[in-house]
């Protein structure tokens, strides 16, 4: 059918319309009317895109052949400590990747900062200085390598962030991002969330765990964290190279014993070398300065800046597990 404006369109579930042919045909047309409508077409960001591909229902994503780009297989759970049942539904082990890398420009002061889905966040008022007068082409590398994808229930981060001591920390955290704002004399920045801030600490954990187990250095692993209530809850942990560190399979090897690699990474977060003093950090004290993190610092949570996708702020090991000055807000918590 047709409407005047002479576009095609789908009106009323048509029997002959499989389950599949419909949902892409509602989609679209639903796409054209907000076009109509005058509003911009609804786009996913690559960070969206990527996580849809990993919690998709199939078990097997992609070709296992030399010259592929992708190809990553899900894997049972396998069995689980009390205090991580329920907190994980999905394990994927991404056999091979693709990651491309290319420079646009560079800042003297400070780079922007990603917001959840991979989006430019904070605007510095810094303009981003471009490589050349004329450019035509862009520096890039193409690397590859392997990766292990961990996705969390939804329900399990609902229910941790509706305990009041969870409430009362993400307080804490936001006092310290709202003087952090002052200074830096941005208006528009929004809190991250505190899904993003606990999956962003457990990465680092794991990361030290698997460089600590596994042989790959902590600065060959990279991360790519997803917390947003609409695309869900996951971590990549990967690792890509021009060699063949990027390749040897050992990171996937780990993947399969996920139950014991969370438990080395919860045990190294409950006591850092620093403690007291980082436990008991404020946010906002404003003779530290150091107003994003919490619980964090170089004894446990900090790692290489190129690993972390946030470059090592936003971090709260009292939000993963129970810390000597705030016990009762964790996420792996027996008590709760």
């Amino acid at each position: 059918m047709r409407d005047g404006t002479g576009l095609g369109f789908c009106s009323g579930r048509s029997p002959w319309l499989g389950p599949h042919v419909w949902s892409r045909c509602a989609a679209v047309w639903a796409d054209v009317q907000r076009r109509l409508a005058g509003a911009a077409p609804a786009e996913k960001s690559i960070k969206h895109i990527k996580i849809e591909t990993l919690l998709s229902q199939k078990d097997t994503l992609g070709d296992d052949q030399p010259e592929s780009d992708f190809h990553a297989r899900r894997h049972p759970l396998g069995p689980l400590s009390r205090l991580a049942q329920g907190t994980l539904d999905r394990l994927v082990l991404v056999h091979r990747l693709r990651e491309v890398s290319a420079q646009l420009g560079f800042t003297r002061f400070e780079a922007v900062m990603p917001d959840t889905e991979g989006e430019p966040e904070l605007d510095l008022d810094v303009e981003r200085a471009p490589l050349s007068r004329d450019q035509t082409w862009l520096p890039a590398t193409e690397n590859r390598g392997e990766g292990i994808f961990l996705s969390f229930s939804g329900e399990a981060i609902a229910a941790w962030q509706r305990r009041p001591a969870v409430r009362r920390r993400s307080e804490q955290l936001m006092a310290g991002f709202d003087v952090w704002k002052g200074r830096k004399r941005i208006e528009d920045a929004s809190f991250p969330g505190l899904p993003n801030i606990l999956l962003q600490s457990l990465s680092h954990l794991l990361i030290t765990t698997l460089s600590l187990d596994c042989g790959y250095s902590a600065s060959a692993l990279r991360e790519r964290v997803h917390a947003s209530s609409k695309s869900g809850y996951g971590i990549l942990l990967y690792t890509s190279a021009l060699g063949s560190e990027g390749s040897l399979g050992g990171l996937v090897e780990m993947g399969k014993n996920i139950g014991r690699l969370l438990d080395r990474a919860l045990e190294l977060g409950h006591l850092c070398s620093n403690d007291p003093v980082c436990a008991q950090h404020d946010p906002a004290d404003p003779h530290e300065e150091r107003f994003l993190p919490g619980a964090a610092c170089h004894g446990c949570l900090l790692i290489a800046e190129t690993s972390c996708e946030r470059r090592n702020e936003l971090l709260d090991r009292a939000l993963v597990v129970p810390t000597v000055a705030t016990p009762d807000a964790a996420f792996f918590d027996e008590r709760a």
